[in-house]
């Protein structure tokens, strides 16, 4: 087990590395990276959601997931500024939430459905509609907000002299380091210290120790980041126009730290209450993509909010 974790962990950082040095000459290879892993990760929910019985509008998930790529490089081939593209994406939201609520009460036809589950075919629908909108913000939502931090210059999240290449690797870095340092040091932790489990009702192999552990490497990686950056020019002068420090990158990183595990846990809520022990077998020893990428739905708000507040 422990040798399959390795090896899938050497494979996914390989492959990682390389779409960041392409990303480097070309941001929108990554988009295109990204979609394909946000389309996988519905994919994935989709099954889960339905072995606890819920079914979806399959291809309202993966149109929304489409939707919301293209409304950020709409936002920014037109120079739309940071708000204009926010309220785009709250649109199709809302427009796509009350279709979800709406449609239970159009359909006239006929429809299959478990009655031994559902009442009713309007009870059945609903929770079709209310399953779509789940996934939709997680992890749809979510993992989307990395296309921002992508071409977080050019959409005017920020207003900083660095280009996309340069400040957009960085802000991607951080969502993708803390994340895997705080998971790497809570599961190494967790077996150098052990000693009482953190919550044995939903993650029976999560500990205490493990939990602190994680927080503490992750906040320390925010901050060995924030130190590696102010040793390049390009960087280093946007930090100090805005007068933004190691403390404040200490803080973040607890934060996002923080959201990790708790996007962890509440993954493995989710499995448990579907009865299965990963999303995906996509990589041998670490589960599916979700299993990956459940501490960075989460981490991904906390950045966001770090760049928007500082810079």
């Amino acid at each position: 087990m422990m040798k399959d974790r390795i090896y899938s962990s050497a494979l996914i950082l390989g492959v990682l590395v390389c779409v960041l040095l392409i990303r480097y000459f070309e941001p929108i290879v990554f988009d295109a990276f990204w979609l394909a892993i946000v389309i996988v990760s519905v994919y994935e929910m989709l099954r889960v959601f339905k072995r606890r019985g819920n079914t979806a509008f399959e291809w309202i998930n993966y149109a929304y997931c489409v939707a919301f790529l293209a409304i950020v490089l709409i936002s920014k081939f037109l120079g739309l500024e940071f708000y204009q593209m926010i309220i785009l994406e709250l649109t199709l939201l809302i427009a796509v939430s009350l279709v979800l609520l709406i449609l239970p009460f159009c359909f006239s036809k006929k429809i299959v459905y478990d009655e031994t589950k559902f009442s009713s075919p309007r009870e059945y629908l609903m929770n079709k509609s209310l399953t779509t909108l789940n996934i939709i913000i997680y992890p749809a939502l979510l993992l989307g907000l990395m296309y921002m931090l992508n071409h977080i210059n050019t959409i005017g999240l920020v207003d900083s002299g660095a280009t996309d290449e340069v400040f957009g690797l960085f802000a991607i870095l951080m969502v993708f380091i803390i994340s895997m340092i705080t998971d790497t040091f809570a599961m190494l932790g967790g077996m150098l210290f052990k000693g009482k489990k953190l919550c044995p009702l939903i993650s029976p192999n999560k500990t205490i120790s493990g939990f602190i552990s994680g927080i503490v490497m992750g906040t320390l990686a925010s901050m060995l980041l924030y130190w590696i950056f102010t040793a390049f020019d390009s960087t280093n002068s946007v930090f100090t126009a805005v007068n933004v420090g190691v403390w404040q990158f200490a803080l973040f990183g607890f934060l996002g730290a923080v959201a990790t595990s708790l996007g962890d846990l509440f993954a493995s809520f989710l499995k448990r209450k579907a009865f299965v022990k990963d999303f995906g077998r996509t990589f041998p020893g670490h589960g599916g993509f979700m299993d990956r990428l459940n501490g960075i739905c989460f981490n991904l708000v906390i950045v966001l909010v770090f760049f928007i507040i500082f810079f």
